[in-house]
C-alpha cells in the first residue's frame, strides 16, 4: 500500500513539473529544448509521453508556425490544454493517446544514458521511414 502511495505521488510531481515546464515554453520563460532538457525521465506515465511528444513536434514544426499564426495559436492551445489536464492530474483524453501512439511507434523520452540529440535522430528516422 505504501509502495502504491509513493508511486502515486511521484507520478503527480512529474506531471505537475511537466506541467510548469509546458507553461514555462508557451510564456517564453524557456525555450523547448531548455523543457525538454528538464523533463522526467518516466517511461511509464501515458499522459507524460504525449506531452514530450507534443513539445517536440512544437519544436519540429517551428518554420510552420512562423508562417501560419492559426495554426501556432491551435497548437500552443492543445499544449495548454495538456498542461492544464496533467495539472489536474487527470488522464489524457482517448483521442490524445492514439494520435500520438498513431505517430510515434518508439519512446521518444530519453532514459538516463540518452540527450536529446538522440531523441533528434530518433525522429528524423522515424520521419524518413
Amino acid at each position: 500500500m505504501q509502495n502504491q502511495n509513493n508511486e502515486e505521488i511521484k507520478i503527480y510531481r512529474n506531471r505537475l513539473i511537466v506541467s510548469d515546464l509546458i507553461f514555462d515554453v508557451l510564456s517564453d520563460k524557456k525555450t523547448v529544448s531548455q523543457a525538454l532538457s528538464l523533463f522526467p525521465k518516466d517511461k511509464n506515465d501515458i499522459n507524460l509521453k504525449c506531452a514530450f511528444d507534443a513539445l517536440m513536434y512544437r519544436e519540429a514544426d517551428e518554420d510552420l508556425r512562423k508562417k501560419v499564426q492559426d495554426y501556432a495559436l491551435v497548437q500552443d492551445e492543445f499544449l495548454s490544454d495538456i498542461a492544464f489536464i496533467l495539472k489536474e492530474n487527470r488522464p489524457m483524453p482517448l483521442n490524445i493517446i492514439e494520435q500520438y501512439q498513431k505517430y510515434n511507434k518508439s519512446d521518444l523520452i530519453p532514459d538516463e544514458k540518452e540527450d536529446l540529440k538522440t531523441v533528434f535522430k530518433k525522429i528524423i528516422k522515424m520521419i524518413n521511414f
